[in-house]
């Protein structure tokens, strides 16, 4: 017995760890000889990303969240597929195999695989072209993923292929202590810190935030007394020094650009610019500004490879 083909399984609540069952030929419940990775998943669509999140980790902790079944994904890493079972359903009294033993009056959980014929959320997001995501794993270790590609296979369950919303890099180490002030350089360490972990909870709009901030703050200080009193007038300095004076003063286009975009991104978290738009900021342009935050802290030396 194994998940191949299977469009229902059961959850066996033991003391000590759940057990995976398969419904044989007879149609009674049978334990799957090697247990197969189960994740719990929860579903989030895409206008509903910022406050969603927090309520997908409560619904991570609850053992009645959909199962996420990994299979072979033709595309490979870092993408995913995946059955999902849905529906969980309490069942007590179940009698059950293992092997040639049968048991009764077990409780358990019944799913039952999803399909593209029923109207789920993420089937009628996909089919307008508004792919959301799932949030996978458990609460404190959960990842997200969006819905990259839905398909049906022989067996009529839905085939999700998911791809991570995470940094391309990782989150480097950082040192700022040869900033010229000792007071900016323990606030920017603290709001990198801040970064790193608005990151690994999925709060994008506040990565973005502090990213501006720690962009603001540096470019401030290596440009001394002409700074400014805000990144805008620091970076039409910058520009206008590139213009005059590009070889000799100590910027880089890639360096202004970097940072100019990290503005503009940041200005895609105001309410007042979503409305002007008629888009919300996604989680993958507000990662794209994290690591332009990384890479000018590695031009300018804050962090190694």
């Amino acid at each position: 017995m194994d998940l191949t083909t299977a469009t229902e399984i059961y959850v066996l609540k033991r003391s000590h760890s759940p057990l995976v069952l398969v419904p044989d030929s007879a149609n009674t419940p049978t334990v799957v000889r090697e247990q197969p990775l189960l994740l719990r998943a929860v579903y989030i669509a895409a206008h509903d990303l910022d406050t969603g999140i927090q309520s997908a980790k409560a619904q991570l902790m609850n053992d009645y969240a959909f199962l996420l079944a990994p299979i072979i994904c033709p595309d490979g890493p870092p993408y995913r597929s995946g059955v999902l079972f849905v529906g969980p359903k309490p069942i007590n009294g179940v009698s059950w195999r293992d092997g040639s033993m049968t048991y009764h009056g077990a409780s358990a959980i019944h799913y039952t695989s999803a399909t593209n014929q029923v109207s789920w959320q993420w089937v009628g997001d996909a089919r307008t072209g508004r792919y959301g995501y799932f949030l996978t794993g458990e609460a404190g270790t959960d990842s997200l993923w969006r819905l990259f590609r839905l398909e049906s296979d022989v067996f009529h369950r839905s085939i999700l292929t998911l791809a991570p919303v995470r940094l391309a890099s990782g989150s480097p180490q950082a040192d700022f202590s040869s900033l010229p002030d000792p007071l900016l350089a323990k606030e920017v360490a603290e709001q990198y810190a801040d970064v790193c972990r608005s990151v690994v909870n999925h709060s994008y709009r506040n990565a973005v935030t502090q990213s501006r901030s720690i962009v603001e703050g540096i470019i401030w200080a290596r440009l001394g007394a002409t700074g400014g009193r805000d990144l805008f007038a620091d970076l039409r300095t910058i520009k206008n020094l590139l213009e005059t004076q590009k070889e000799s003063c100590g910027w880089t286009e890639l360096e202004y650009h970097l940072a100019h975009k990290i503005r503009l991104v940041h200005a895609q978290t105001h309410a007042s610019q979503v409305a002007k738009s008629g888009r919300a900021l996604t989680p993958e342009f507000a990662l794209s500004a994290v690591e332009d935050l990384i890479e000018l802290m590695r031009i300018w030396g804050y962090c190694s490879a």
